[in-house]
């Protein structure tokens, strides 16, 4: 009886305390503080170092003590000494969390901006150049020499940066004035003279050496001028836009393979087809060693499950892919999560659409097997692929047409406020039809390299014309001719880019090809490059 007493004695105080005003409220409190607490740190302190894997763990975590414990872990698994009780690793990285906080905020907290990314990846640059308030500006002779007028702008310069190089040079612009520096990919894109006749001009412009509208990235297809390059006193090699473009990519730097169930998958050889897409690839040769291969993916929204939050629809697709030699040695593995979005009113709409993904691979000359896994996040299913890709390296001297793109955006990037990150080949916007099919009322976009042209030795311009054939069978049933180059994009003595829309409203319902044919009157040389599509119904 007296235990009975004491245990109710006690269980009666305890009532007594859980009903004490402010108790509830206190705990509750401390638990809204805990989630902002926790929020913060994995979507802002370390939301460019974490895993989908980690992620996907700690968000399955429902108490602060297995939260403490993986935060715990997640530092000591990247500690870069462990006999010291110091954590220097994430000491460094909350220095610099701060510091781009502090320096780099614009409107939006420094963390996101472009310098902030960058300066939290790599750290402090080796040097850095400051033109804070933009003006006047006397460019460097392998900028191209003469004066202009800039928007603010930055150049961080990194003695070495593993995945990217050695000696790398990276700039920022304002060009909103508004002081968020954006990650430039063009040398031009400070110049607030560009598009001012008479003004700004380089000494090889102001000399009528060259012409403005051929400085790389200012005209669809002028993606490597090297012609216009050489005009410069000094010109350097990291300076052309192609080892620009390479670099941008590079920067990106590609993470740790994060998905390992689909990683798994590629390992058995298991062959799933729950979920459809489509694949193409592509290659343009950087040099004689290396060629860019952008991988093209297409998912039709139909075929993922969406789920609401709040007023939006959301679906997400995993995608792993892993680029192997004939040999099995592997060269290049890649993830990433494609997200396609709409207001839950729009999203019959957005279910009729598809879901693009482009990954751009850097590639020595070989034969290489690509293996693609991609999953619906949502439903779990998956899709497979395994195809093949040849790179032959153009014979030097011989003139060579590489292969053609056919695109269902072929746009200058003149036409975006901004330059996009995703299907750029230079300074165009190169949209693959993945599927080939085009409407009669679309236009039919040609993106295409044709790599040792002979170039005039009084004008240093090539001779060229160019035939456009679209045959059905063996009958031609459309065909254009152009003389005066007006598809030449750009040239140098290592390429042309061809860039060109075709009306297809005189095509009736079917299949055809598409020839391109290249004659140099100066050497004689021609060479021709060809591709399929379909018109189908619609408008």
């Amino acid at each position: 009886m007296e235990k009975m007493r004491k245990k109710a004695s006690v269980l009666s105080f305890l009532f007594l305390f859980l009903l004490t005003p402010g108790f509830g409220q206190d705990r509750e409190k401390e638990e809204r503080e805990a989630a902002k607490y926790y929020e913060k740190w994995l979507n802002q302190d370390i939301v460019y170092l974490i895993t989908d894997d980690e992620r996907d763990v700690f968000e399955k975590l429902t108490t602060s003590e297995e939260k403490d414990q993986f935060i715990e872990q997640f530092w000591r698994r990247r500690d870069t000494d462990l006999t010291t009780a110091i954590n220097e690793y994430r000491e460094e990285h909350y220095r610099r969390l701060a510091y781009v906080n502090q320096h780099f905020g614009s409107g939006i907290p420094g963390w996101k901006t472009d310098r902030g990314r960058i300066y939290i990846m790599f750290g402090e640059p080796a040097q850095r150049e400051y033109y804070a308030g933009g003006g006047t500006y006397v460019r460097k002779p392998y900028e191209g020499g003469g004066r202009t007028a800039t928007y603010p702008f930055e150049i961080w310069r990194y003695r070495y940066i593993q995945g990217v190089g050695e000696d790398i040079e990276i700039e920022f612009v304002d060009r909103s004035w508004t002081g968020e520096f954006k990650l430039a990919l063009y040398p031009w894109e400070k110049d607030m003279l560009l598009h001012v006749d008479g003004m700004g001009e380089t000494t090889a412009e102001r000399l009528g050496m060259a012409r403005r509208y051929e400085r790389p990235g200012l005209h669809p297809g002028h993606l490597n001028n090297t012609a216009y390059m050489k005009r410069f006193m000094g010109a350097r090699f990291k300076d052309r836009p192609f080892e620009r473009l390479r670099q941008f990519f590079d920067l990106q730097r590609p993470p740790q393979i994060k998905q390992k169930e689909l990683q798994t998958i590629v390992e058995t050889k298991v062959s799933y087809s729950m979920l459809p897409f489509t694949t193409v690839m592509h290659h343009v040769w950087i040099d004689d060693e290396e060629a860019l291969v952008p991988i093209t993916v297409e998912v039709p929204n139909k075929s993922l499950k969406y789920f609401k939050r709040g007023n939006i629809s959301k679906a997400r697709v995993g995608i792993y892919g892993r680029v192997s030699t004939m040999l099995g040695q592997v060269v290049n593995e890649f993830e990433d999560i494609v997200a396609s979005e709409y207001q839950v009113k729009y999203l019959s709409i957005g279910q009729q659409q598809k879901s693009l993904y482009q990954k751009v691979l850097t590639l020595q000359p070989g034969r290489y097997k690509v293996e693609l896994v991609i999953k619906d996040l949502t439903s779990g299913d998956l899709g497979t692929l395994t195809s093949s890709i040849h790179l032959t390296r153009p014979e030097n001297q011989k003139m060579v047409a590489g292969p053609i793109m056919l695109a269902e955006q072929l746009e200058s990037l003149e036409d975006f406020p901004e330059t996009p990150q995703s299907f750029v080949i230079g300074d165009v916007r190169v949209v693959p039809n993945v599927k080939r099919q085009f409407r009669a009322s679309d236009q039919l976009g040609v993106y295409l390299q044709i790599y040792n042209p002979t170039l005039d030795s009084a004008t240093l311009e090539p001779a060229v014309s160019i035939e456009y054939t679209i045959a059905r069978g063996d009958k031609a049933v459309s065909q254009v001719r152009d003389e005066d180059g007006l598809s030449i994009g750009f040239f140098s003595p290592e390429r042309l880019v061809l860039v060109r829309k075709m009306d297809l409203a005189s095509l009736e319902k079917g299949r055809y090809r598409l020839k391109v044919k290249v004659i140099d009157s100066i050497s004689g040389q021609s060479s021709s490059s060809q591709a399929d599509f379909e018109v189908i119904e619609g408008s």
